[in-house]
């Protein structure tokens, strides 16, 4: 179910068009904010379970495919493993708590996914669309900003920018996640009756 809504979510964002200014190819996606529900609410498992039902999804019908699909996956995989990362090291202070282990589980998921991507990025930026090709495609938008791309230059630029648009948009999900889980009508439904699992997840270690 939470990988059927991550699809939805996902072709509303394509259709709004919620394009990274300097980078048109990186769109913002709504879609993520029902994996990392999943992951609150029902844990690892269910949500990396959603994450490739998302996956298969938009590789079956064709959504940017097969280069958007995959590193889609790769970022939201690596943030769900640093958000658990970063729960666990929470774990581990005094006096855990869901806000604390929220909050230190998604500093250190901006660090495995800003690292990943990068990585990602640079390899389909050599291997699929050169650094020419990429010149060509966002000179436009960094002139906006006063700033000219070169070969020399452009690799560098884009990937930094990657990594920034990767923050922002875990930083996004992350935050609409949180305040979705606070609210009365979605804490008293629980997880089919239970304590959702970073509740539990965090009551386990105190």
């Amino acid at each position: 179910m939470f990988g059927a809504l991550a699809v939805i979510l996902t072709t509303i964002s394509q259709a709004l068009v919620l394009s990274f200014p300097l980078i048109p190819y990186l769109q913002f996606d709504l879609g993520e904010i029902a994996i990392i529900l999943a992951f609150f609410i029902f844990g690892p498992a269910p949500a990396m379970t959603a994450s490739v039902v998302e996956f298969i999804t938009l590789m079956a019908i064709g959504q940017n495919a097969p280069v958007g699909p995959v590193l889609k996956l790769v970022a939201i995989v690596s943030s769900l493993a640093g958000i658990w990362m970063g729960m666990a090291i929470a774990t581990r202070r005094r006096h855990p708590s869901v806000g604390r282990a929220a909050g230190l589980g998604t500093s250190v998921g901006l660090v495995t996914r800003a690292i990943m991507m990068t990585f990602a990025n640079y390899a389909v930026i050599i291997l699929v669309y050169t650094v020419n090709g990429i010149v060509g495609f966002v000179s436009a938008s960094f002139l906006l900003i006063g700033v000219t791309l070169t070969e020399g230059n452009a690799l560098s630029l884009v990937l930094g920018f990657t990594a920034i648009f990767n923050v922002l948009q875990l930083v996004f999900v992350a935050a609409v996640s949180y305040f979705l889980l606070r609210l009365p009508q979605v804490k008293n439904v629980g997880a089919l009756g239970k304590p959702f699992w970073v509740t539990s997840y965090i009551r386990s270690h105190e």
